[in-house]
């Protein structure tokens, strides 16, 4: 599978990603996202795709999923995330679905693969919240 993404950036540093669906504007002056800001939307939305793979398969019913990512980044160079913490805010899952629920999260995060990369050179944590 592959995937592949093009990015214009002017004189001014600020710049518009642009893939075959979709295109967002990135900046370093705060008219856009950051570059951490895409990749933590990537985690979560990889994640996301992970988790409703699986809570069909285990007929998890719910209306809801936010996802709060909060990340810091090491202040040696290269400077890597260092440590990640994933709030979930399930809304609409039934009280006696809430432990498959939580499950079904927890494979979700061994099986994304950016959540896998993350997790080589950060210290991961995770909150469940329902509501």
């Amino acid at each position: 599978m592959a995937n592949q993404v093009k990015l214009n950036f002017n004189k001014k540093h600020e710049g518009v990603l642009l893939s075959q669906t979709s295109k967002t504007d990135i900046s370093f002056k705060g008219e856009g996202f950051e570059p951490y800001e895409l990749f933590l939307g990537g985690y979560a939305s990889c994640l996301h795709a992970t988790f409703l793979g699986i809570a069909r398969k285990k007929r998890i019913e719910l209306t809801d999923v936010n996802y709060d990512v909060y990340a810091t980044k090491r202040e040696e160079v290269p400077t890597t995330i260092n440590y990640v913490k994933t709030t979930f805010t399930f809304t609409g899952v039934k009280e006696e679905k809430q432990k498959a629920t939580i499950k079904s999260m927890k494979l979700a995060e061994k099986y994304c693969s950016i959540s896998a990369l993350i997790n080589m050179v950060a210290t991961m944590e995770f909150e469940y919240i329902f509501k």
